[in-house]
Parts: structure tokens; sequence; C-alpha cells
């Protein structure tokens, strides 16, 4: 297991259509960063981003208001830019857990019929997922997920696993809901881990899986979701509020592969 991050985290606190404040293990200080049309590219390093403003209105009934993330200058892009290669990932779908990369051919995505050129991964491991999960029938073994489990599964991801062709452009999501693909977080529909609390029905679980992001720059991303809702909860319910997105990442601006970032 591995030990206790080195690195700085520091809160970065989004309002849309305001302005975010993001931080990396390389600032001495917070830099206000405009979600307009301000560019400041970050360096290589490892960005932890908390509570960031989604869709506060967000339900199960329908698709959340969808969020556009650049993570080569650590902002949200507004919607008019959806159409553009001024982002990279976007949070979409049902209580924003839908992860679609930025490419032209992405069916399903705002970006569809783009010009962008973005691809993403998911990494599993089976033994390690094991400590958690029950990987013959994707559910939890119980909750809360150890929170060290993130640390371990962000630090394991050294390099890129994939080649390019094998990275996708379909979304990573919530892990074999309605028969889907692994994904970053589990969705309890029906509150079957917890019988007769009502409150734990329609709850995300996010799961400690890592998702690699080649950007529309052609850099290599790892992305790791924490939560999506306010103030991340080790084990939310229903009285928790949803539309706050928890995540950290780390990018390689050298043009490498290599994701052991310090």
């Amino acid at each position: 297991m591995i030990s206790h991050l080195s690195w700085r985290t520091v809160t970065a606190m989004l309002f849309i259509a305001c302005s975010i404040v993001a931080c990396s293990k390389n600032d001495n200080k917070n830099e206000i960063i405009d979600p307009g049309e301000t560019s400041t590219t970050v360096k290589t390093g490892i960005y932890k981003v908390v509570n960031l403003v989604a869709d506060t209105n967000a339900t199960s009934a329908g698709n959340a208001v969808e969020l556009y993330y650049n993570l080569e200058e650590n902002k949200v892009v507004p919607a008019s830019l959806k159409q553009t290669n001024k982002w990279d990932i976007v949070f979409y779908g049902i209580y924003n857990s839908s992860v679609y990369p930025n490419n032209g051919a992405a069916v399903g995505s705002p970006g569809y019929g783009g010009p962008g050129t973005a691809r993403i991964y998911v990494v599993t491991d089976r033994q390690f997922d094991a400590q958690y999960y029950d990987v013959t029938n994707f559910k939890p073994i119980s909750l809360p997920i150890p929170r060290e489990l993130w640390n371990t599964a962000f630090n394991a991801v050294k390099t890129v696993p994939v080649t390019d062709e094998k990275m996708v452009v379909r979304d990573a999501g919530l892990d074999h809901f309605q028969n889907n693909f692994d994904g970053w977080g589990y969705y309890d529909f029906y509150g079957s881990l917890f019988p007769g609390d009502p409150k734990k029905t329609h709850v995300v679980y996010a799961l400690p899986r890592v998702i690699i992001v080649k950007t529309v720059k052609g850099h290599y991303a790892k992305v790791i979701i924490e939560n999506i809702y306010k103030d991340n909860p080790e084990n939310p319910n229903r009285d928790n509020k949803p539309g706050y997105v928890t995540f950290r990442y780390a990018i390689q601006m050298d043009g490498s592969k290599n994701l052991d970032i310090q």
C-alpha cells in the first residue's frame, strides 16, 4: 500500500459563470482563472478540484446540465464552446456521471461532430478491485470503500497502459449500469445494498478507478473521481447534495506517457 500522498492538496472552488480557483503542487499561491477567454496552461503536476459545481438540481429522472473541463488549463469551459477544441472532458448525463472525451466521433457526446480528438480509457485491475468489489456481480462488497484505495489506485498508474488505438471515444460511466462497461462509479438504483433504507436509493458511489485521458492537444493525464456529492461524503445518501464533483488528476505536459508524477 502506498503511504500518504506527498503532494500539496489545495481546494479549488468553482462556480459556473463566475470563476475557478485552481492550484497545483507546483504553485505557491492560489491562481484565479477566468472560465471564459483566459488561457493559462498548467505545468506537469497533480491537481485537485473539490466541490466543482456541476448541476446542483440534478436528479435520477434525467440528464444533468453538462459541465465541460479543460485539463490543460484546469478550468471549466462555457457550454457555448462545446463544438470547439477548447475542452477535454465533459461531465454529462444522470448526476453528471458520464465522462465523455471531446471527440467528434463520440456518438452521444455534446462534442459529436466537432473538431475534438480526445480519447479516454478506464483502468481496471480485477485483483485490486476484489478488495472492495464483487467482480462477478459488479457491486461493492461493503460500504464505505476505504479512502486509502483512491491513493493506491492513482499512484499505481505510472504510465499510459494502452496504445492510443485502444483508448475509446465513448463515455466512462457507471459500472455496468444497464449492461454498460467498466466504469468509475456504482449506481445503486434500487438501494439494494441497503434494503429498507429509502435514503440509500438512487445513490452513486465512486470507485477507486483511474481514467486515462488523451487531451485534444495530445497530452496524457490520469483522472480519478472521488465524489459527485457536496463536501465529498464517505458514505453518501439522499440527504447529500449531488452536483458537486470532486476529482484529482495528474497531467504530463512533456508529450510522453509518463504518469509517475509526484
